[in-house]
């Protein structure tokens, strides 16, 4: 078996964009995670063009879910037989909540963490020992700008909920990073990128639509990955064209 990705929120935006590119390449096992694989979006990903001798698998797994992860690397390894996992792309996010602190409910930022930050806390629980079985394990959080404290002032926005939630996120990765000797774990900024959620907050930022397209934050975030090592890029918070951000 070659190269084994697992993608979450696989079913649409960038995620489904990574599932699109890796898949695309020869001896690849793509596992696209998504919270509800009998929709549309789901059903299409198996349209998507194939390398040679590369499949697609697609399992439930919604990462607000305590058990979500644990079910479906169980469904990875006792049905598809996966055996290991080189990459694991935790992308699945939520930003639903635009408005200042003063606005912002328990249940608003509870639901944020939930997803942002306990979902790939649930994932790298679940999948460590699949992981572990790899020459070369790697772990990416898809992050965001808005969870850098050092900017906030730069950049201006009515995400607080979203924003914490990743800032944790990030903290989790440099954890993970510092916890597994073998790892290398980073977080990626991926602009703000065309697709539902970055159209959504960019418009609420008084933008027309967002600056980044699909293409060029797949094309940054799957290089970043692909030239990570442990002593580079592994504990540390770039965006999706190299540049470190600051925490």
């Amino acid at each position: 078996m070659g190269l084994v990705v697992l993608v979450t929120g696989a079913n649409r935006g960038i995620g489904r964009g990574l599932v699109a590119h890796y898949l695309a390449q020869p001896d690849t096992t793509v596992i696209g995670a998504a919270r509800d694989v009998s929709s549309a979006n789901a059903k299409e990903l198996n349209e998507l063009p194939k390398g040679e001798s590369s499949r697609l698998i697609v399992v439930p797994l919604s990462a607000d879910s305590p058990m979500g992860a644990t079910e479906a690397v169980l469904e990875i390894q006792k049905q598809h037989l996966v055996g290991h996992i080189d990459l694991v792309i935790a992308n699945a996010g939520i930003c639903n909540h635009f408005g200042p602190v003063e606005e912002m409910t328990d249940s608003d930022v509870l639901s944020h963490f939930e997803v942002n930050t306990l979902g790939p806390l649930r994932l790298f629980r679940a999948i460590a020992p699949l992981l572990r079985k790899s020459s070369v394990p790697k772990f990416a959080y898809i992050s965001t700008a808005l969870a850098s404290i050092h900017m906030i002032e730069q950049i201006p926005s009515l995400t607080a909920a979203y924003g914490m939630s990743k800032a944790a996120g990030n903290y989790l990765v440099k954890k993970l990073h510092a916890e597994n000797e073998g790892l290398i774990a980073l977080s990626i900024d991926p602009g703000m990128v065309q697709t539902d959620m970055g159209s959504r907050a960019a418009q609420a930022n008084g933008l027309e639509k967002a600056p980044v397209t699909l293409q060029e934050t797949v094309q940054g975030i799957t290089h970043q990955i692909e030239v990570a090592t442990k002593s580079t890029t592994s504990g540390q918070f770039v965006d999706y064209k190299g540049q470190k951000v600051s925490w």
